[in-house]
């Protein structure tokens, strides 16, 4: 297995290239899962999210 690209900068085009060869690297049936449940699952976590920041800001 070839290895990832550990030793790219930590900036954010690092980030998403190093995302981008994970991504490859899923088979592409379960790539396929990853999107539904993201679909799916996606925008209830977003709101969550909202909430826990709106949350935070109200002493």
């Amino acid at each position: 297995m070839a290895r990832l690209r550990a030793f790219r900068r930590a900036g954010p085009i690092g980030l998403v290239l190093t995302a981008w060869d994970i991504w490859r690297r899923i088979p592409p049936r379960h790539r396929k899962t990853i999107v539904k449940h993201a679909r799916k699952h996606g925008p209830r976590l977003a709101a969550r999210v909202i909430q826990a920041q709106q949350r935070r800001r109200r002493p």
